[in-house]
């Protein structure tokens, strides 16, 4: 009993610490799935897709279980200047993921759904981010608070209206 509650811990303790930038393993995944199916390796294209609903999903689920297990630490990352933007990938993994339901598998109802999805999560996301970040009292130095991380926001804009 004592390896199963070991095993729980640290499966709680890596849910706790799941950064929110995992969405970009989707990202890629999409990205190589469209353009080997649009080089004409359909195969490669269909299965770089199903890998990338299992991906999409389990970290969907990831995420729902930091946010019911760990919400203050989810919303500490929502507010911290070198975390939060990582919460875009988010974004533009669920467009990319619509993308690839549209263009491979021609799915109009699928990418519709990626589409409203990934609207709402850029909505929630852009108002929460940048006023939390705005209103924040202390703020780092711009060497230390800006990345190129945060050209995340404008991909994850991109894709939406790409979509």
């Amino acid at each position: 009993m004592n390896r199963i509650t070991g095993l729980v811990a640290e499966f709680r303790a890596s849910v706790r610490d799941l950064s929110p930038a995992y969405f970009a393993m989707v990202m890629a995944t999409g990205i190589l799935s469209i353009g080997a199916s649009m080089l004409g390796v359909h195969a490669v294209g269909i299965g770089l897709l199903y890998l990338n609903i299992g991906a999409y999903v389990v970290l969907a689920i990831l995420f729902a279980l930091r946010i019911a297990w760990f919400a203050p630490n989810v919303f500490n990352d929502m507010i911290d200047h070198r975390r939060a933007p990582g919460f875009f990938t988010v974004v533009a993994a669920t467009c990319i993921l619509g993308n690839q339901f549209l263009l491979i598998v021609n799915s109009l109802t699928a990418a519709i759904i990626s589409w409203g999805i990934a609207l709402l999560l850029w909505i929630g996301l852009t108002y929460t981010v940048f006023v939390a970040l705005t209103v924040k009292q202390q703020k780092p130095t711009l060497d230390e608070g800006i990345t190129g991380a945060w050209l995340l926001a404008i991909v994850a804009t991109q894709s939406v209206a790409l979509l």
